[in-house]
């Protein structure tokens, strides 16, 4: 074989092996579906995870959107609005490098037969407020966090079975940031674990309850 066949040869194998590093390098490309929360005007969406290397992070991010008037009437009129973004790389949002994204806003579930309300509506990831590994081994652990006027917790989904559960909660700012509660099942206004009233930390209302992905 001459020199530039054997070159030539070795950069067709180069290329390959770029190529297919550069496809498996980000394996969090994909559809990354978000419950989404007008709350004191301001729009909250959080990241519905599931138990897999794609999809294994729980994300709560604050959005703007020059359609926050409709997407709040629309949350008025309805239990529960999702948001089914357009495919993206979830490492890059993770890492601060996707500031824009769109996407479609259902009314209910966008994967259980909610139906689209709102079609290419642009957001602008304003805020990363929680970004934590699905690690956990016991349910019960809950994470605090501070808006403007108002406090959600959130509960860190452990192990199969668990639980996704965000609830907005009255907290001062001395309230523990982390919190165990010894709750094997999600906490409501009837079962509001003693840590939690140790801590000052006062149920308002549930925003968001999902077991089924966690069984």
């Amino acid at each position: 074989m001459g020199k530039l066949s054997r070159l030539w040869g070795f950069s067709i194998s180069a290329a390959l092996t770029m190529a297919a590093a550069l496809t498996t390098a980000d394996d969090s490309n994909g559809t990354h579906g978000m419950a989404l929360f007008p709350i004191k005007g301001q729009l909250i969406a959080s990241h519905m995870p599931l138990h897999s290397r794609r999809h294994g992070h729980q994300i709560l991010l604050a959005l703007e959107s020059d359609n926050d008037k409709a997407i709040v009437e629309l949350a008025q009129n309805t239990p529960f609005i999702s948001l089914k973004p357009e495919e993206f790389s979830l490492n890059r949002l993770r890492n601060g490098d996707l500031g824009f994204f769109t996407g479609e806003v259902f009314n209910g579930h966008f994967e259980r037969e909610g139906k689209v309300q709102l079609k290419s509506i642009q957001f602008r990831v304003a805020n990363k407020l929680l970004d934590r590994p699905l690690t956990r081994k016991e349910n019960g652990h809950y994470r605090l966090v501070h808006l403007n006027s108002t406090s959600l917790l959130i509960h860190e989904i452990a192990s199969p079975p668990s639980f996704d559960q965000i609830l907005e909660v009255t907290a001062g700012p001395s309230a523990p940031d982390s919190i165990n509660t010894d709750s094997k099942r999600p906490v409501s206004e009837a079962h509001w674990p003693e840590r939690l009233k140790e801590a000052g930390i006062v149920f308002r209302r549930q925003l968001y309850l999902e077991k089924q992905d966690f069984q």
